[in-house]
């Protein structure tokens, strides 16, 4: 099989338990444990070629990083999970984008990114594209996150078009976050990059109904489907569905206990694409997707997605 390549955001994730700090008592150093504010490897993109990687499809990551020491460990993080980083750029000017992670009571996060502009993710140049691309994969992901900063934006819509034109699947994940809410060449991109998707994977309720003006969630994903690509809104407890040539279906999601939802996501992509590129039905394939975010979330980690091993012994405990 020729490789995924995800091309995106690569970043150093810094977890802040805040919830759990508000929890500790003074005198108490049992209280203290789980609040400590801990570093890891992230990245939208990253997470998501890394929980593709892990169900055994070969991916190739592009991206940008410093050349510091968090760039460092991306880049180790990236390498240990069988993740080819020939594409990943390390710039010796920008330290590494990190990006503030506040969890709340229910393990759900809040993202900052610091700097808020002009980092290191957003630094991903054309060059850094082989010519022979298109020859050398068989699927391309990338978010929206990119599509906010210059030479990303070029440089992954540019991609974009190189794959539609070679008949390469393209997905493509809203990712929106609140740095860009105010910015109209955000969402012009958006527009673009969702007209050369073959696949739009986002959130039902945050996401999908943004770029469409309907505020019902499932008017909004009917809508965006009508222009050719398959939608897929995930609604975490509530399962996902996907939409494709006027048909929605419909899988619910797996009940596992809440560590935190860092990554889900990013895992749900993940999963889905490898169940795509291994045959598998649209129902099938929202339900294996399903399911890796469901062990993602049980967990507390963003690269938490299982392993093939672990995800089969999970749907078989869940059938």
């Amino acid at each position: 099989m020729k490789s995924v390549l995800c091309l995106g955001d690569i970043c150093a994730d810094l977890i802040i338990p805040y919830a759990a700090a508000l929890k500790a008592k003074p005198g108490d150093p049992m209280s203290y444990l789980d609040t400590d504010v801990r570093p890891a490897e992230g990245g939208s993109a990253a997470n998501t070629a890394c929980a593709a990687a892990r169900l055994g499809v070969p991916v190739l990551f592009c991206g940008t990083c410093g050349s510091d020491a968090y760039g460092q460990m991306l880049k180790s993080g990236l390498e240990r999970e069988g993740v080819g980083t020939a594409l990943l750029r390390m710039d010796a000017e920008r330290p590494t984008q990190l990006v503030l992670l506040v969890l709340d009571e229910q393990g759900d996060r809040a993202a900052f990114a610091c700097p808020a502009h002009l980092g290191s993710q957003h630094a991903i140049v054309p060059e850094q594209i082989p010519e022979d691309i298109t020859d050398r994969i068989c699927w391309l992901h990338v978010n929206g996150m990119m599509l906010r900063e210059e030479p990303a934006a070029s440089t992954q819509l540019g991609l974009m078009r190189r794959c539609r034109d070679a008949h390469i699947p393209v997905s493509f994940d809203i990712n929106v976050r609140v740095e860009a809410m105010h910015n109209p060449a955000f969402f012009e991109n958006v527009r673009k990059a969702t007209a050369l998707a073959d696949y739009i994977l986002g959130s039902a309720i945050d996401e999908i109904p943004m770029l469409t003006g309907e505020r019902d969630a499932e008017l909004a994903a009917r809508k965006l489907s009508e222009h050719g690509a398959a939608v897929v809104a995930r609604s975490g407890e509530q399962g996902a569905d996907l939409y494709r040539n006027g048909v929605r279906l419909h899988s619910p999601a797996f009940r596992v206990t809440v560590a935190d939802t860092v990554g889900a996501g990013d895992t749900f992509d993940g999963a889905f694409i490898a169940a795509m590129l291994s045959g598998l039905s649209d129902a099938e394939a929202l339900k294996e997707a399903n399911a890796a975010a469901a062990i993602c979330v049980s967990k507390t980690s963003g690269r938490a997605s299982p392993t093939r091993a672990e995800l089969d012994a999970f749907l078989a405990e869940n059938r």
